[in-house]
């Protein structure tokens, strides 16, 4: 990122690719499909939105957390989706 660069460091398609194959042997494929989902406004949006930002990340992560009834990921599952994203998101 550059010096006067202020759009902040997200997730891209490529690096998501990258992400669910890290993951693959972590979790089964109805929890990589609810991750997907999950995430899929995000990697699809126009211009500078593309991607999945930080702010966007986490907000999702916490989501998870709120209501674990409302999907398949348990809190080991969402541990290591955190550290995958982890590589990623940091400038």
């Amino acid at each position: 990122m550059g010096f006067f660069d202020s759009t902040p460091k997200r997730v891209t398609k490529e690096e998501m690719k990258e992400i669910m194959s890290n993951l693959y042997g972590k979790l089964d494929e109805e929890e990589r499909i609810e991750v997907e989902k999950l995430f899929r406004a995000d990697l699809n949006e126009p211009g500078i939105e593309y991607g999945i930002s930080q702010l966007e990340f986490d907000a999702a992560m916490a989501w998870l957390e709120a209501n674990p009834s409302k999907h398949k990921l348990e809190a080991d599952d969402i541990e290591n989706i955190k550290k995958y994203f982890a590589e990623h998101l940091k400038d």
